[in-house]
C-alpha cells in the first residue's frame, strides 16, 4: 500500500498503465475535481494524449508527486460514488482486498434525500469493494424500478408510490482479474445489504406536474371548455399516460452492431467503443444485449432475423448500428465490412425497407432504431437502381406504431469522429442521457441540443428524430414481466447461453510430462470475440487436472515451454503476446474475433502446439482440441 506508483514492479506498472489507458479512463481521475495532486488542466491532458504510452508517463507524474498505491486506491474508491464500477478492474489488478458492504458515513443514514424545485434525488450510501450494484424497489414491487446509486423521482403528484428502498450487492464475479484467488474456499467474495423503506410523501408537490400530467390537465381543460360550448363531438376522454397507463416493459432486448475494420472502405476508430458504451448502459437497465463487431452484410442480416424472434408484445427493443452508411431518397443504407469500394448498389447494403419487412409482424411497445452512420447522398446515376430495388417492399408497407428512429446526423451529411475522443460525436452525448428516466424522444432531443452546443461539430452534424411513439416511454421504464413469464424465461435462457464461457480445456503431453490449459475471458460486452489464454503446467498422473499445482511451483521443464494455439482460418486472430500472472506464470494471449464465422455444429476446434522458449517456431508436439461452442456460436443450437 505504501509503494510509490512510479516504483511498482514492471509487470504491475504495465498492466496498470494499460487499464488506465482503456477508453482514456485516466482522464476521469484528473478531471473530476481540482485535487492538487491529481488535477490537470485541459491543455496538459491534450499534451499527454499526444504521447506514446501516455499512461506510463501519467503514473510517473503521480509517483513524482509522492502518490502511493494506497492513495490511488482511496481516490478510486471516492470516484466510485460517481462512476460506480468503472474503476473496479484497476483495483483488482492492485489486489485491493474484498470489502463487504456497509453504510457510510452513518449506519443510520442508509439513504439520503436531496430536494430541488422539481425532483427528489435518493442516494444509496452503501460502500464496499467491488462497487455494489444497487437496485431500487417500491413498496410491494418484485422487480426493481431503477438500477444505480442515485434514483431521481419527480415531485409530481402522480407519484403514487411514496416508499422506496435500495438493495445493494457486491460480488467478485468469475472471470474478474484474479477471481480464482478472491473466490478460494473459505474466503468471502460477496455481500448484500438492504435499506429501510424511505417515505417521500412529504416531498411531493401538488402544484408540480410532469409532462404527462400537464397533457392530462390540458385535455381535461379542453373537455370542460367543450362541455361549456355544448359540443358533444368534442367530448373525448383525455389520455393520461403516466397515471392511467403503467409504462413498463415485458422484456428488454438490444442488438448492437459496430463495424470498424472495413476491407475496401476507410477504417473507423470509435465504433467498438461506442458499442461498448451503449451496451454497458443498457445492461444496467436490465436489457439483454448482444454486441457484435465487424460483420459482413450476410452476417448482419442473419443476426437481425434471429433478433426479431425476441421482439413480442410489451417488449422494449433497441437496435444500434455504428459504421459506414449512406442515404437514398430519405432512406438509410448500412454497410457490412465486406462492402466493395464502390458500395452504392442495393445488393451491397442493408436498407431500412428490408429491416422493416423483417419486423412487419412485430408489435413491441418500443422499437428504437439508432443509426450512427453517415447519410451522404449517392451519385445521381446510381439512384435508379435503388428506386427499382425499393419497389419489392411496397407489399410489406404498413403503419409501425411505437417506432423511433434516432439518426446521428441529418440526410446528406456525415457523422464524425473527433481525434482524441474515445466515442463518436453521437455517442459522446447520448451516453449522458440514455439512463435518464425521460422519454426516448426527450433523450434524443437532449443529444440534439448538446451537439448544437459543441462548437467543433455544431455546423457539421445535426441529429434527426422520427417517431410514431404513442406514449412517452423511457429506456429506464421498469421491467415487469407478469403475464409474459414463459416468453421472458425463454429469452433469458437464450441470452444466458450466449454469454457463458466454455469450460477450460486441458491437453496432456505425456511424453514431455506437461499439460496445456486453454481458457477464455470476455472481451468487453462483445459476444463474437474473446480473449484466449494458453498456459503450461506440470503433468502429474496421480492427480485430477483441477487439483494440479495450485500450491506447487512450476518445474524448470514447464517454465521452458509454451503452448501456441492455431485457430481456423476463417476467424481473425490477433498477434500473440505474453501475459504474466502470479498464479499461472507466463501464458500466451490472443484476441479471437469473428466467432460468428464458425460454421461447424460442434463449435470451435483448434490445434495446440507445444514449443520450447528457445525455438518458438518449432513444434515439439501438436494435438487437436475440441473447445465446443463459444458465446455467439451457441445461437445456432437454439434455433
Amino acid at each position: 500500500m505504501n509503494t510509490n506508483l512510479a516504483e511498482l514492479p514492471v509487470r504491475i506498472f504495465k498492466i496498470l498503465s494499460e487499464e488506465l489507458q482503456k477508453d482514456n479512463i485516466w482522464i476521469k481521475i484528473v478531471e473530476f475535481d481540482e485535487d492538487p495532486i491529481y488535477y490537470m488542466k485541459s491543455t496538459e491532458i491534450e499534451s499527454f494524449l499526444k504521447r506514446e504510452k501516455c499512461c506510463e508517463q501519467v503514473l510517473r507524474k503521480w509517483g513524482n508527486r509522492g502518490q502511493t498505491v494506497g492513495s490511488l486506491l482511496a481516490r478510486l474508491q471516492f470516484l466510485s460514488r460517481t462512476y460506480e464500477d468503472e474503476f473496479d478492474s484497476i483495483q483488482f489488478h492492485l489486489r485491493r482486498k474484498f470489502k463487504p458492504l456497509r453504510w457510510i458515513p452513518d449506519p443510520e443514514q442508509q439513504v439520503t434525500k436531496e430536494i430541488d424545485e422539481g425532483n427528489i434525488k435518493l442516494e444509496c450510501k452503501a460502500q464496499g469493494f467491488p462497487c455494489p450494484e444497487i437496485k431500487w424497489f417500491t413498496k410491494g414491487s418484485k422487480e426493481p424500478v431503477h438500477i444505480g446509486r442515485v434514483y431521481t423521482i419527480l415531485r409530481c403528484k402522480c407519484s403514487n408510490e411514496h416508499q422506496y428502498k435500495c438493495v445493494a450487492k457486491n460480488e467478485i464475479r468469475e472471470g474478474s482479474p484474479y477471481s480464482e484467488i478472491y473466490r478460494k474456499a473459505g474466503k468471502q467474495f460477496s455481500s448484500v445489504i438492504e435499506s429501510e423503506y424511505v417515505d417521500v410523501t412529504s416531498c411531493i408537490r401538488d402544484d408540480e406536474l410532469c409532462e404527462s400530467c400537464k397533457k392530462y390537465e390540458m385535455g381535461r381543460l379542453s373537455q370542460i371548455l367543450a362541455e361549456d360550448q355544448e359540443k358533444p363531438e368534442n367530448k373525448v376522454s383525455p389520455v393520461r399516460p403516466n397515471l392511467d397507463i403503467t409504462l413498463r416493459a415485458a422484456d428488454k432486448v438490444a442488438l448492437i452492431m459496430s463495424n470498424c475494420s472495413y476491407v475496401h472502405l476507410p477504417e473507423l476508430r470509435t465504433p467498438h467503443c461506442d458499442a461498448q458504451t451503449l451496451a454497458d448502459a443498457l445492461q444496467k437497465m436490465n436489457y439483454k444485449t448482444v454486441t457484435l463487431a465487424d460483420l459482413t452484410l450476410d452476417e448482419m442480416r442473419y443476426f437481425i432475423r434471429v433478433y426479431q424472434k425476441l421482439i413480442g408484445n410489451g417488449v422494449y427493443a433497441v437496435f444500434y448500428f455504428v459504421g459506414h452508411g449512406f442515404e437514398v431518397n430519405g432512406q438509410c443504407y448500412l454497410l457490412g465490412v465486406d462492402a466493395p469500394a464502390d458500395a452504392h448498389q442495393p445488393q451491397h447494403s442493408m436498407s431500412m425497407d428490408w429491416l422493416l419487412s423483417i419486423f412487419r409482424h412485430k408489435t413491441p411497445d418500443l422499437n428504437l432504431l439508432l443509426l450512427d452512420v453517415c447519410r451522404k447522398f449517392v451519385p445521381y446515376d446510381a439512384i435508379s437502381a435503388f428506386v427499382e430495388y425499393s419497389e419489392q417492399f411496397k407489399k410489406f408497407h404498413r403503419a409501425h406504431r411505437n417506432m423511433v428512429y434516432g439518426y446521428s446526423t441529418s440526410g446528406g451529411v456525415g457523422a464524425y469522429e473527433v481525434k482524441g475522443e474515445v466515442n463518436g460525436v453521437f455517442m459522446k452525448y447520448l451516453k449522458n442521457h440514455v439512463q435518464l428516466e425521460i422519454s426516448v424522444i426527450d433523450m434524443l432531443n437532449k443529444v440534439l441540443l448538446d451537439i448544437g452546443d459543441d462548437q467543433k461539430v455544431c455546423d457539421l452534424q445535426v441529429p434527426e428524430i422520427r417517431s410514431t411513439l404513442t406514449h412517452p416511454r423511457s429506456l429506464a421504464d421498469p421491467l415487469i414481466f407478469d403475464g409474459h413469464t414463459a416468453s421472458f424465461d425463454n429469452h433469458t435462457i437464450h441470452w444466458r447461453l450466449m454469454h457463458e464461457l466454455p469450460t477450460p480445456a486441458t491437453i496432456r503431453f505425456e511424453t514431455q510430462q506437461l499439460v496445456a490449459t486453454i481458457w477464455f475471458q470476455f472481451c468487453g460486452n462483445f459476444t463474437n470475440k474473446v480473449y484466449v489464454f494458453a498456459s503450461i503446467s506440470d503433468f502429474r498422473p496421480c492427480q485430477e487436472d483441477t487439483d494440479m499445482g495450485e500450491n506447487e511451483e512450476l518445474s524448470e521443464n514447464a517454465l521452458n515451454h509454451r503452448a501456441f494455439v492455431e485457430f481456423p482460418e476463417e476467424l481473425h486472430c490477433s498477434d500473440v503476446r505474453e501475459y504474466n500472472d502470479d498464479e499461472e506464470g507466463v501464458s500466451m494471449l490472443w484476441i479471437l474475433s469473428g466467432l460468428q464465422k464458425i460454421k461447424k455444429e460442434a463449435g470451435l476446434t483448434c490445434e495446440v502446439h507445444l514449443r520450447h522458449v528457445d525455438d518458438p517456431e518449432k513444434t515439439i508436439e501438436m494435438k487437436n482440441v475440441d473447445i465446443g461452442h463459444i458465446l455467439i456460436t451457441r445461437i445456432k443450437c437454439l434455433q
